[in-house]
């Protein structure tokens, strides 16, 4: 692995917490180290865990290092891990030190949780939600995935990313920022950084883009069909029900033309919401997802959620007609009108 990466380090976002998170990984040094994803996994999180071994490995001389994804792996994580050879690590090791990334809450670290408590790095870049029993935190929600937060960290420490790495940063940061349709400008210069690095995206867009299935086909038309629309002004928002493929029946809602899109299902009293939000309803009324509608339905209800803010998921103990009702009542107070139903 090569050295000497210390060009374009007037790209980094917050140097300032930059340079807290390498001062603190240099301390790891030749202790072992696990580097946790959230449960499940996502492009972003094993894309700035791939990398951050790396780092750890070459520049901080831990003296072992892993990855690990708690849970299940998601469909779309293994495809990545596949595509990308991401060497991992299938049961937790005893470390030193674990150091979670892409983690907006420490429910996301699932039975994990128990085994690295005392022992945590926490490092995100989602709205902060629950508090982890750490003082070790680097949170900054202005950055628009971790893996943009790991070429930072890149930059900084003089580590050269090898082009498989670039390749792995670049699809991270490709869907944490849906597709580079939420990025700025700055996300598109360290873009440019990565293809000077090797990144090769179109080698392995054909393995990470799989068209959807036919369960997730059925699962977007069911949700269209079933949509509750209110409006305010010329703001369409949809709400509906179904019980898998939220995300993608979000996105779905959005490209319909709601500007607001609210997914949903009830098991035993318990409802999961997944919540997107287009970019000219985000910046046209500041709208956050996280603080506007997650917060809110935590503190009234109980639960833990998380997320950006057009894009987030919320896990409370109500019903669903409560917490679609609840919903409608925030949006309609950010966007400064009570929601009116859409006449069929």
């Amino acid at each position: 692995m090569s050295f000497g990466f210390s060009g374009h380090r007037e790209l980094i976002r917050s140097p300032d917490l930059v340079w807290r998170l390498l001062e603190h990984l240099m301390t790891l040094r030749d202790q072992k180290v696990t580097v946790l994803t959230h449960m499940g996994g996502d492009p972003d999180s094993l894309a700035s865990s791939m990398v951050l071994r790396s780092l750890l490995a070459a520049a901080v001389k831990c003296a072992e290092v892993h990855v690990h994804v708690p849970g299940e792996m998601s469909d779309s994580a293994r495809r990545f891990a596949s595509a990308l050879d991401v060497e991992l690590v299938h049961e937790l090791p005893d470390s030193d030190r674990y150091i979670a990334i892409d983690v907006g809450s420490p429910s996301q670290l699932g039975r994990a949780l128990a085994q690295v408590s005392g022992r945590l790095t926490v490092i995100d870049h989602h709205q902060p939600q629950h508090n982890f029993d750490t003082s070790e935190v680097f949170i900054a929600p202005e950055y628009r995935s971790c893996s943009e937060m790991v070429l930072d960290l890149c930059l900084l420490a003089g580590y050269t990313p090898e082009p498989r790495e670039a390749t792995a940063l670049y699809f991270g940061t490709y869907y944490d920022t849906v597709r580079l349709t939420t990025c700025d400008s700055l996300v598109l210069k360290k873009v440019g950084v990565l293809g000077e690095l090797g990144a090769e995206p179109g080698k392995l867009a054909e393995r990470l883009e799989v068209p959807p299935d036919y369960s997730e086909r059925v699962a977007r038309l069911k949700g269209i069909r079933r949509a509750r629309l209110y409006r305010c002004e010329n703001v369409i928002v949809a709400l509906t029900r179904v019980s898998a493929f939220r995300p993608s029946v979000a996105r779905a809602l959005l490209t319909a033309g709601a500007g607001i899109a609210v997914v949903g299902d009830e098991v035993e009293g318990v409802s999961e919401l997944t919540f997107r939000v287009s970019n000219e309803v985000a910046s046209t009324y500041s709208f956050n997802v996280v603080r506007d509608l997650v917060n809110p339905l935590i503190s009234k209800y109980g639960g833990s959620g998380g997320g950006h803010a057009a894009a987030a998921r919320v896990r409370v103990h109500v019903g669903l007609d409560e917490a679609f009702r609840r919903c409608v009542d925030l949006i309609g107070g950010m966007l400064g009108a009570n929601l009116t139903p859409v006449d069929e």
